[in-house]
C-alpha cells in the first residue's frame, strides 16, 4: 500500500511538474505589445502621437500602479485614454496586492527594480526583464492556487470506473488534459492575462454547487443547501474578477433555480416556504457579496462629500460594459462578424442602435435550451444512473454521488452552451472569450474524448490573427503539438458511456475535413500574399471558418445535454412503464376475477349435471349461494364426483341377485315398458345430440 501511494505521489508531481514547465516555457515567448509591437501596421514607439503603448501587458502592469498609488475614487476614472482600469472590482484589489507586493520587495536590496515597475507614470512602458519575470511570477502563482486546485478536486468526480487502479488512470487522464490545454496557456502565459483567476473560480463554484451534502462537516446531511449558498459566493467572485464570467451566468443561474425547488428521492415536492428560503438565502447571499465588493466605491466619493456615491457606481458599470465600441472587437469567429462581410454585411443593412436588441434577443434564444434542462436536473427530476442501475436501487451514499456527479457533469455542459451561445451571438464579444467554453469542455474528457479535444484545437486555432501578432508563432504550434501527443497516450485509457457524437458515421468526418481546412489556412497564408484591395482576407477567412465550427460546437453540445436528458428520463420512463405494465396486468387479472364471482350461475353456460370434467366447479358452482356460509364442514363431508364415481365403478358389472327380471341385460339402464322406452329415447337422443361426447354414448354405438 505504501508503495502503491509513493508511486501515485511521484506520478502526480510529475503531471504538475510538467504542466508548469509548459508555462514557464511559453511565459519565456514575447508577451503582447511587447516593444510596442502591433504588428506590421505599427508605429513606432518614439511616435509623439501614440497614447497607448504595448497591449494587455502593459494595461495589468498599469492597474498595478494605479491602484496602489492612488484612492479608490480614482481608479475607475484616472487617465482613460490610457490603459484605463475597465475590470471589475475584485481585479482591482488583486491588482494593488500585487502592486503592494512589488513596491514592498523593492525595498529590499537587489529588487529596487520592482519599485520602478509600479512608479506611477513613470512607469509607463517599463519591460525591464526582472519586472516582467516578476509579472509572470505572479499569473504563475494565481494559475497555481486557483485553476491547478478545482482541477485536482473535480477530477476524482468526473471519473466513470469503479476499479481503483482504472480510476486512478481517468483521473490523471482528466487533470493532463485540462492543465495543458493550449488555449488558456498561450493566452495567460503568453498573451498575458489572469484568466485561470476567474475560470478557476468558476470551477469551484460548480464543484460546490453541485453538492448534496454539507461541505465543511464530517457528518453527512441529504439535501444540505451550504454548497450552493457557498458556490454563489465563489461564482460572485469569479463574475466581480472578470465580467466575461457572465457567460456562464445563465446556466448557473437555471441549476441554483433548480435547487431552490429540488424534490426528495422519493418524488416529494418542497412546500414554498421551504422554496423561499432557498431563495432569498441565495439572493442574499449574491447581494452581500457584491455589497462587499462594491462598498469602497459608495463610500470614497472623488470629492470631500461622504455621502454615497452613485457616480463611482456608475462609472465603473459603464467601464464594464462599454458599448460604445461597438458590436464586436477585431476579427472574432462569431455570427455578427461572419455576417458583416459581403454580400450580408449586416451592420449596413441593421440601425446600430437596435443591434443590442437583436444580439440579445438571439443569445436568450441560444441559451434557452441547456437552461431548461440544467432547471430540470436542479430539481433532480432527471435520476442519476450507473449504466442501467438507477440510484433507488443503490445505497444512500453511493446515489447521493452518483446525483453529485451527475449534477456536475451537466452543469459543465450547460455552462459550455451558455458561454458558445454568448461568444456566438452576444454584444461586443473578444476573440478570448473562447476560453470561457473551453475551461469547462476540458473535464469533459472521459464524456467526449474527440469532440473536447477537436474543440481545444479550433479555439486555440481561431486565436491565431492574435496569437501573431504577439509573435507566438512557434508557441502556438507546439502547445498544439503537446496537446494533441498528450491526448495520444492518454487515449488508451477506455472512456464507459462515451457521448462523442464523432464516433457516428455522418459526423466521424467533421474532425478531418476541419483539420485539413485549418492547416490548408495556414499554408495559404504562408505562401499567398492577399490582394491589395483585402487586405484582411485571411484574418476574416479565420473569422467565417471559426464561427462555422463553433456553431457545429455549439450543436453537438445541446445534442450531447439532450441526450443526458433522453437516457436518464428515458430510463425513469421505462421504469414507469414498465411498473405501469406490471399493474396493470395485476389489475386485469383481478379484475377478471371480480367479475367470474359477480357473475350469476348460468346452466347454458355451466350445467351442473354436465360438469364431470371439472368436479370442484360443478361443485362450487351448485353451492354457490353457500360459499361464505357456516356449513363448510358439513359440505366436505359430501363425496366428490370422482368418489363417487369411483363407488360406482367398484361394483360388480353382472348383478345376479336381480329379481327384477329373469332375463339379464348387458347395459346399466333399467327395465321399462313399450312406451316408458319411447320417451326415454327421445329424451336420451336429445341429450345425446348436445352432449354425446360427455357420456362415452359414441363407445356405446360403436360397441352395439
Amino acid at each position: 500500500m505504501e508503495k502503491q501511494r509513493s508511486r501515485q505521489c511521484c506520478i502526480n508531481l510529475i503531471i504538475l511538474s510538467f504542466a508548469l514547465l509548459i508555462r514557464i516555457l511559453v511565459s519565456i515567448h514575447p508577451h503582447s505589445g511587447q516593444d510596442d509591437y502591433q504588428g506590421t501596421t505599427t508605429t513606432s514607439p518614439s511616435d509623439s502621437t501614440k497614447k497607448k503603448y504595448g497591449g494587455d501587458y502593459e494595461a495589468q502592469r498599469h492597474w498595478m500602479e494605479l491602484t496602489y498609488h492612488l484612492p479608490v475614487s480614482e481608479w475607475y476614472w484616472y487617465d482613460l485614454e490610457y490603459w484605463g482600469l475597465d475590470y471589475p472590482p475584485l481585479t482591482a484589489y488583486v491588482s494593488w496586492v500585487c502592486g503592494w507586493v512589488a513596491d514592498t520587495l523593492g525595498s529590499l536590496e537587489g529588487f529596487q527594480v520592482l519599485r520602478d515597475l509600479v512608479a506611477l507614470d513613470a512607469s509607463r512602458g517599463f519591460e525591464d526583464s526582472r519586472g516582467k519575470m516578476y509579472m509572470r511570477f505572479t499569473v504563475l502563482t494565481m494559475d497555481l492556487l486557483v485553476y491547478f486546485s478545482v482541477i485536482w478536486i473535480l477530477a476524482p468526480r468526473l471519473i466513470t470506473s469503479k476499479q481503483e487502479a482504472e480510476a486512478e488512470r481517468q483521473r490523471r487522464r482528466i487533470i493532463v488534459m485540462a492543465l495543458v490545454q493550449p488555449a488558456i496557456v498561450l493566452i495567460d502565459h503568453g498573451h498575458f492575462q489572469y484568466n485561470t483567476v476567474s475560470l478557476g473560480l468558476a470551477l469551484w463554484s460548480f464543484h460546490f454547487m453541485t453538492l448534496h451534502t454539507n461541505p465543511f462537516t464530517h457528518q453527512k446531511v441529504a439535501h444540505s443547501f451550504v454548497g450552493p449558498i457557498v458556490g454563489s459566493i465563489l461564482f460572485t467572485l469569479a463574475l466581480n474578477f472578470k465580467q466575461m464570467e457572465l457567460y456562464h451566468a445563465p446556466a448557473v443561474f437555471a441549476y441554483l433555480l433548480g435547487r431552490c425547488f429540488s424534490v426528495d428521492d422519493d418524488g416529494s415536492s418542497l412546500n414554498m416556504r421551504q422554496v423561499g428560503t432557498k431563495f432569498c438565502s441565495l439572493g442574499i447571499t449574491v447581494i452581500a457579496t457584491f455589497a462587499f465588493l462594491w462598498f469602497p466605491f459608495t463610500i470614497y466619493p472623488r470629492r470631500n462629500n461622504y455621502t454615497i456615491n452613485i457616480d463611482g457606481i456608475a462609472q465603473v458599470i459603464k467601464r464594464l460594459f462599454p458599448f460604445e465600441r461597438g458590436l464586436f472587437e477585431g476579427k472574432v469567429s462569431n455570427l455578427w462578424c461572419a455576417l458583416s462581410i459581403k454580400p450580408f454585411s449586416i451592420r449596413r443593412r441593421i440601425p446600430e442602435e437596435i443591434m443590442p436588441l437583436l444580439a440579445l434577443c438571439l443569445t436568450l434564444l441560444l441559451i434557452l435550451p441547456p437552461c431548461l434542462v440544467l432547471f430540470g436536473a436542479g430539481r433532480s427530476e432527471l435520476k442519476a444512473t450507473n449504466g442501467e442501475t438507477t440510484i433507488k436501487k443503490e445505497p444512500k451514499s453511493n446515489a447521493q454521488k452518483f446525483k453529485e456527479a451527475r449534477d456536475l457533469k451537466m452543469l459543465l455542459w450547460g455552462s459550455a452552451a451558455s458561454s458558445l451561445a454568448f461568444f456566438l451571438a452576444s454584444f461586443q464579444v473578444h476573440e478570448k472569450g473562447i476560453l470561457i467554453a473551453v475551461a469547462p469542455l476540458s473535464l469533459l474528457i472521459l464524456d467526449a474524448p474527440g469532440f473536447t479535444t477537436w474543440f481545444s484545437v479550433v479555439a486555440t486555432w481561431t486565436l491565431w490573427p492574435l496569437v501573431i501578432i504577439d509573435r507566438l508563432n512557434n508557441a502556438y504550434a507546439c502547445c498544439i503539438v503537446v496537446f494533441i501527443c498528450m491526448h495520444t497516450l492518454t487515449n488508451e485509457i477506455p472512456s464507459y458511456g462515451s457521448l462523442d457524437v464523432f464516433k457516428s458515421s455522418p459526423t466521424k468526418y467533421i474532425v478531418p475535413i476541419s483539420a485539413i481546412g485549418m492547416i490548408l489556412l495556414h499554408i495559404a497564408e504562408l505562401w499567398i500574399s492577399p490582394p491589395p484591395n483585402l487586405p484582411d482576407l485571411f484574418p476574416v477567412l479565420w473569422s467565417v471558418v471559426g464561427c462555422g465550427l463553433f456553431t457545429i460546437s455549439y450543436l453537438v453540445i445541446v445534442w450531447v445535454i439532450a441526450q443526458i436528458s433522453d437516457e436518464t428520463n428515458g430510463q425513469r420512463h421505462h421504469q414507469k412503464q414498465k411498473s405501469a405494465s406490471t399493474g396493470k396486468k395485476g389489475f386485469s387479472i383481478l379484475g377478471f376475477g371480480l367479475t367470474m364471482i359477480a357473475l350469476p350461475p348460468t346452466d347454458a353456460f355451466i350445467s351442473t349435471k354436465n360438469v364431470g370434467m371439472c368436479p370442484r366447479l360443478q361443485l362450487s358452482c351448485s353451492n354457490r349461494s353457500n360459499v361464505f356460509s357456516s356449513d363448510i364442514l358439513e359440505r366436505a363431508r359430501v363425496p366428490l364426483y370422482w368418489e363417487t364415481q369411483r363407488i360406482e365403478d367398484a361394483k360388480p358389472f353382472l348383478d345376479l341377485s336381480s329379481k327384477i327380471s329373469d332375463k339379464l341385460s348387458l347395459s346399466d339402464e333399467p327395465l321399462l315398458s313399450e312406451d316408458e322406452k319411447g320417451l326415454s329415447q327421445d329424451s336420451n337422443d336429445s341429450e345425446t345430440s348436445e352432449n354425446h361426447w360427455e357420456y362415452g354414448n359414441n363407445w356405446l354405438e360403436t360397441e352395439h
